[in-house]
């Protein structure tokens, strides 16, 4: 009987909703609320360094059904640590590296950065918990965490405020079969976004040595990645029809279409109403109700 007990608890599929970016504008943590109100989404990570910071603090910080984590922010944003300590990272606008591979460069070319690297790695996560959040698990902004460099110094943050669980930015293989679904004028981007999916799994070996040595712990699977701004009900269902049993997560980005998040640089803007609209639709979560999918957030799951 105790067998059979814990063959079903090991088969059952269990997902994780997350919504990055929380902090980013106001829009953004306004259509995460709604998505937790609808009863979907239960995780999100937040950046430090985003400009709506405080706003998503005040919404999420007591919020003891939902499971917030850091969302590390090495791109495109000032930096939260003081700039003297950090100046070699930034560009002369002030900012952190445009994107992953500007960032790879400056660390490459200089290893003496490092040391800016970990003042802002240690400052995003000391906002983070100064503001009373209580993190469940970490992420990335643009998966730069499977550069060494950074995941060496989350792991050490990790290890610090005794966060146990990290994002394995790694897609199963297999969601290439589904870009028929795409809407139209999509599929150059899902297949540009694919190919890159498939050269990052190079760094899989080396990720999951680092961090099964530091005694973190990953979802089975994480999905989304390639459909990153291309999510729709038809590629969302299929996804989660690949579930493993086990904990899975599945990356989202719901986002309100306001005037900040229309100002900022970046491809991600009328995707994230779509995927706002995914989640908090009855048709989505009668779907997972029907499919036996079990939705928790991460400090959840360390409970089970």
């Amino acid at each position: 009987m105790a067998r059979s007990l814990e063959l079903k608890r090991l088969m059952h599929k269990k997902l994780i909703i997350n919504a990055d970016d929380l902090g980013l504008t106001k829009g953004i943590n306004l259509a995460v609320s709604e998505c937790a109100d609808a009863g979907l989404l239960r995780s999100a990570t937040i950046m430090a360094n985003g400009a709506a910071f405080d706003d998503a603090v005040k919404i999420f910080g007591n919020r003891e059904e939902f499971g917030t984590g850091i969302h590390f922010v090495l791109t495109g944003l000032k930096p939260v640590a003081p700039v003297q300590k950090v100046a070699g990272l930034l560009g002369p606008d002030g900012l952190l590296p445009s994107g992953p591979l500007g960032l790879l460069e400056k660390i490459a070319a200089d290893k003496s950065l490092r040391d800016a690297l970990r003042h802002e790695l240690f400052a995003q996560a000391e906002k983070v918990f100064d503001s009373g959040i209580k993190p469940t698990h970490f992420d990335s902004h643009k998966h730069v965490h499977i550069i060494p460099a950074v995941l060496d110094v989350m792991v050490e943050i990790a290890a610090r405020f005794s966060v146990k669980w990290v994002r394995e930015p790694f897609e199963p293989n297999g969601s290439w079969r589904f870009s028929p679904d795409l809407h139209n004028g999509f599929k150059a981007n899902f297949f540009k976004q694919l190919a890159v999916a498939r050269v990052s799994t190079l760094a899989r070996p080396a990720f999951r040595s680092r961090v099964r040595g530091a005694g973190m712990k990953t979802a089975a699977g994480v999905y989304g990645i390639s459909f990153t701004g291309l999510m729709n009900e038809a590629i969302l269902k299929s996804l989660c029809g690949m579930l493993k049993p086990g904990l899975s997560e599945l990356m989202t980005h719901p986002g309100v279409m306001d005037a900040d998040l229309l100002g900022l640089k970046g491809r991600l803007v009328a995707s994230r109403a779509e995927e706002k609209k995914l989640l908090v639709s009855p048709e989505i979560k009668g779907f997972f109700e029907k499919n036996a999918i079990t939705l928790r957030h991460f400090g959840e799951v360390d409970s089970e």
